[in-house]
């Protein structure tokens, strides 16, 4: 019993990692409340996501807001964009099914809205991690992510799955949602973005120590 309460014990310790994540996605959520500080908020969970994953000390509520701070300028870039992407892509989909409802062409023009959502989802998927690691342009962060999208095909593949996971959910069955809603509320989208840390741990340690360091521009 005193080895279960042991600091060090595996239980404790996936215990004090649960609690931060809840932590982190509440203030996750609170910061994305303002909605455009929304993108600082994805980069700041991000980076102590990293934190949690190499196991660096650092408090979770200061690490957080000086994340925060830190990378505010060019992740509220990235999500502007993102958001007047998306924000096309919805008009073109209410114009699509609005003016050429009932023509052959409609199906080839949705699928086409689909593969350009999910390249941008990708791409954004790379950007936020790329941007609270390493001091770069946004330019070159874009051209790295886009990059990484394509030749860590596998992982994108999963982080997409992560990040679209409440949506699937969703569309699948609305009670469904329903009954998972307190799950996003206190630590989804913190153990989502968790997830996906993990699945980026072995394409930073490559980037970092490899070869293919060079070849992506970081």
């Amino acid at each position: 019993m005193k080895n279960l309460l042991n600091l060090e014990s595996p239980l404790m310790q996936m215990l004090t990692r649960i609690g931060d994540l809840i932590l982190l996605n509440v203030l996750f959520l609170i910061c994305c409340i303002p909605v455009i500080t929304a993108g600082a908020s994805i980069a700041a969970l991000h980076k102590m996501t990293q934190e949690i994953v190499y196991e660096t000390d650092s408090s979770t509520v200061k690490g957080f807001f000086r994340a925060f701070r830190a990378n505010f300028k060019q992740a509220t870039a990235v999500w502007l964009v993102v958001c007047v992407v998306a924000a096309s892509l919805i008009c073109d989909y209410l114009l699509i099914i609005t003016f050429f409802s009932g023509s052959e062409a409609v199906k080839w023009m949705l699928i086409l809205l689909a593969v350009l959502a999910v390249l941008v989802v990708c791409v954004a998927a790379y950007m936020f991690p790329l941007l609270v690691r390493y001091e770069n342009k946004l330019r070159n962060h874009l051209t790295n992510a886009v990059i990484l999208a394509i030749i860590k095909l596998p992982r994108t593949l999963g982080m997409l799955a992560l990040i679209a996971m409440p949506l699937i959910i969703l569309t699948l069955d609305l009670n469904m949602f329903l009954q998972t809603l307190i799950f996003w509320i206190f630590i989804g989208f913190a153990f989502t973005t968790y997830m996906q840390t993990n699945l980026l741990k072995a394409v930073f340690t490559e980037l970092e120590g490899g070869k293919d360091a060079v070849k992506v521009g970081i």
